[in-house]
């Protein structure tokens, strides 16, 4: 357990956690550790990036989750049947306590991927953050971060993933940290929102263990000084044009709350690391994209927001 500081605020705690791996000759859920089967993988020099906010508070929650697993799986990672997905992390917000057993009873989630957290114990409400890492890249650590800045009781995920520089004659190692997020909520949060994501910057920072790396989620950026955060932690925006080019623009299309503007509400940020990795520009997906219930009937959107997807590659050393 470590605690990190932000400043004078309140203190704010990262547990080690587990990641699971469903192990068919027991049926079940298992520990996962990354010296049982590390050695066996090459590691990967890029990994596509997924973040997603699958909205916990409308109904229908296994329809929706459904429908965006075979979303990501057939046209996101375009998978044929039994085939491995690209090297991957999909960051899931908002994922209801109801959803998540779906998500671990999922064939191709269980087959090709470890998962942290697979108990809604870890959450402070009935919702909360999921990590998925495709089993053909190591997860070194894993841990979740509670804020103490908060009056929502949010957190974050985050994983080290193992991966290599491209470089034939000599391929180099190295650690980089994914950071799975959902920051408060609301014009209010502002203030707690530029902590939170301090907080997250110096988890990239200040550790010998990683060599930067990135912040996903759902940032609820909707005030003028949103814009600042990350610019004020020397954050990069992963998004090359505009903030308000509506090609980003990742919330208020599919939702139910009316007279509020559409947004960029879902980003990817990361630590600049020129000579280690770069990140693409993010695309929007799930747009349109609709559940339905065992008889075919419509039953909505499958999420109130578009998912992003990212790569990240590592650079030849």
């Amino acid at each position: 357990m470590a605690t990190v500081s932000f400043q004078d605020e309140q203190p704010n705690i990262l547990r080690a956690t587990k990641v699971f791996g469903y192990r068919e000759e027991r049926r079940g859920w298992r520990h996962m550790s990354a010296r049982k089967y590390e050695e066996q993988l090459d590691h990967p020099s890029s990994i596509q990036l997924v973040s997603w906010n699958l909205n916990h508070a409308s109904p229908h929650v296994k329809e929706r989750m459904l429908v965006a697993l075979r979303h990501l799986e057939t046209y996101v990672f375009k998978c044929g049947e039994g085939q491995d997905p690209v090297a991957c992390c999909i960051m899931l917000q908002e994922v209801h306590k109801d959803a998540l057993s779906h998500l671990l009873e999922d064939q191709w989630v269980r087959k090709h991927f470890v998962v942290t957290p697979i108990t809604a114990s870890k959450w402070s409400h009935g919702y909360g953050n999921v990590t998925l890492v495709a089993r053909t890249v190591v997860v070194v650590y894993a841990g979740i971060l509670r804020f103490g800045y908060s009056n929502m009781g949010r957190s974050a995920l985050v994983v080290d993933l193992k991966v290599c520089s491209p470089k034939a004659n000599d391929p180099q190692n190295m650690d980089l940290r994914i950071i799975n997020t959902h920051l408060e909520a609301g014009v209010p949060g502002a203030r707690m929102r530029r902590i939170q994501l301090g907080v997250l910057t110096s988890l990239l920072r200040r550790t010998e263990d990683v060599r930067g790396g990135v912040i996903a989620g759902a940032m609820n950026a909707i005030t003028p000084d949103d814009e600042k955060f990350s610019l004020d932690h020397r954050l990069k925006d992963a998004w090359r044009l505009p903030t308000n080019n509506e090609e980003g623009l990742t919330w208020g299309y599919q939702s139910s709350t009316p007279g509020l503007p559409a947004a960029r509400l879902d980003r990817i940020l990361y630590v600049e690391r020129r000579k280690s990795y770069t990140i693409d520009s993010p695309r929007r997906i799930g747009m349109g994209l609709r559940a339905s219930d065992d008889n075919k009937i419509d039953v909505g959107w499958a999420s109130d927001h578009y998912g992003i997807l990212s790569r990240l590659l590592v650079r030849a050393r």
